[in-house]
């Protein structure tokens, strides 16, 4: 078996990936929330810096020394998280700033756009370095206390504009999200490794032995148990198949024995079978002199002589005697079939013609049902013929007055054929009566030889008839319901049987 088809390889594929989607969904979520705290922090920090830088610069101002002003900026934009110190005009011209450079100069668009849309309450993101920086401004008006140095017409006398720089935290939030694919990874590596250590311990082990105990059934050892200790559903499935195993095999030993009795019994049957065909083969020969003898007897007196009827009564007998070593002789030994193509519905007409001619013996009517599609099949025309014959005379003696006895033919099935066949290989003969019908116990009986219900039968008509269908490789099978009636099937395989 493939390895990835195991289900220690299912079982790991299954968790590894439940595990990469919870772990990823976490880091990421974990990531999202760093990201948005650092953010958070950084805005506040801006807002304090802007309103601790506002109030120097106040009290700076206050005392009329620019230089010092500047000075303070410098100083202040100094520290290593502030990126951006500066003051401009309404206009967009710097006025000061921690970068001697920028005087004089115009500030960005952002920071302008911010500047004049009135919203600059809230710090925003200034994309003009490689990486984040959180920005404010902060608008310092002309108040009284400065109306000495900037008269009183001027009512914004600069704007501070205050940037602190990312980077160190963007650093740490790239190092958390490394550590955490590391994490994530090794994780994975270890859960995944100690689950299939442990499903190969629980799991794969016991159904290992479990398979090799079924090979070994499967191979007919059937004396192997399974040895295992858990009492889980593996310890269950395992006792349950310790207990089928023993069934198993007390039932092939029952088997076993049943078939050497039935070998036996065979055997015997056979010597018997064997034995009573010679003997009736010697009776043969003397019964048909005496059946002569008795014609000839019955022939020399006359009419009204007392003893004629008896010689007539021993006629009957005799040729009872003789159907019954017949039959005897056709069971036991069979004729084997000489298959031609031919039309059962060919065979049927003819029967019925014959039994038709003793219509005024038997209260039925003949009904013919033949399927015109019937197709030419391999079969023994006589057998086939012997075979119907023997069914419609069972059916005459069964039928009750005004009923009726259907000869039908299909080209596919329409009875109870066995399931375990293909019925499109077939054709199918029913012989059906009206009679009272028969219990189930008595149709689990009418196949075995000898067995008959009828004063003088023999009980190897339905045997013979059998054996002769099975010759050709068919079916045959009955059907009866009390009170309504008997159908016998016949089921012929459209093509010639495979030699056994």
């Amino acid at each position: 078996m493939s390895s990835i088809r195991t289900l220690n390889t299912k079982i790991n594929i299954a968790i590894a990936a439940a595990l990469v989607i919870v772990l990823g969904i976490s880091a990421y979520l974990t990531l999202g929330e760093q990201n948005r705290q650092a953010e958070e922090n950084t805005k506040a920090k801006a807002r304090l810096l802007t309103q601790a830088v506002t109030d120097v610069i106040r009290m700076d101002m206050e005392s009329a020394n620019e230089k010092d002003l500047t000075k303070i900026i410098r100083v202040i934009g100094q520290f290593r998280e502030i990126e951006t110190l500066r003051i401009f005009s309404a206009e967009g011209l710097i006025l000061h700033s921690a970068e001697p450079a920028e005087v004089g100069t115009n500030i960005d668009e952002l920071v302008m756009n911010v500047f004049t849309s009135g919203d600059m309450s809230k710090p925003f993101r200034s994309g003009a370095e490689a990486h984040r920086s959180m920005c404010r401004v902060e608008v310092m008006r002309n108040e009284p206390q400065c109306h000495r140095c900037h008269g009183k017409d001027t009512k914004i006398i600069g704007v501070l504009e205050v940037c602190l720089s990312m980077a160190a935290m963007d650093a740490q939030i790239e190092r958390n999200a490394r550590f955490m694919v590391i994490s994530t990874i090794l994780t994975i590596v270890m859960v995944s490794l100690l689950i299939s250590i442990l499903t190969t311990v629980i799991v794969k082990k016991p159904i290992s032995t479990l398979m090799d105990a079924m090979k070994g059934a499967q191979s007919g050892s059937l004396g192997e148990r399974v040895k295992l200790k858990t009492h889980d559903e593996i310890g269950q499935l395992s006792e349950s198949f310790n207990e089928m195993l023993s069934r198993l095999e007390k039932a092939e030993k029952e088997m076993k024995r049943l078939h050497a009795e039935q070998m036996s019994r065979a055997e015997r049957l056979a010597s018997i079978g064997e034995m009573a065909a010679s003997v009736a083969h010697e009776i043969k020969n003397p019964l048909a002199g005496l059946s002569g003898a008795t014609q000839v007897l019955a022939g020399s007196f006359k009419e009204d002589d007392a003893r004629r009827e008896v010689v007539r009564e021993m006629l009957k007998l005799t040729g009872r005697l003789d159907k019954t070593i017949n039959d005897l002789l056709n069971f036991a030994r069979v004729k084997p079939p000489e298959l031609r193509p031919v039309n059962p519905n060919d065979v049927a007409e003819e029967v019925l013609y014959f039994a038709g001619r003793d219509a005024r013996e038997t209260p039925c009517e003949f009904v013919k049902n033949l399927d015109p599609a019937m197709p030419e099949i391999p079969l023994d025309a006589n057998q086939i013929q012997q075979v119907l014959l023997n069914l419609i005379i069972n059916a005459r003696q069964a039928c009750k007055a005004d009923s009726r006895i259907t000869v039908s033919t299909s080209a596919t099935p329409v009875g109870p054929i066995p399931e375990v066949v293909n019925r499109e290989e077939f054709v199918e003969i029913a012989v059906a009566d009206e009679g009272s019908g028969m219990s189930p116990e008595l149709m689990a009986e009418i196949f075995k030889p000898f067995f008959t219900t009828k004063v003088q039968g023999t009980g190897l008509g339905l045997p013979i008839s059998r054996n002769i269908i099975e010759s050709h490789g068919g079916i045959m099978g009955v059907q009866s319901r009390a009170a309504i009636g008997t159908t016998f099937y016949i089921w012929l395989k459209k093509s010639e049987p495979e030699a056994v």
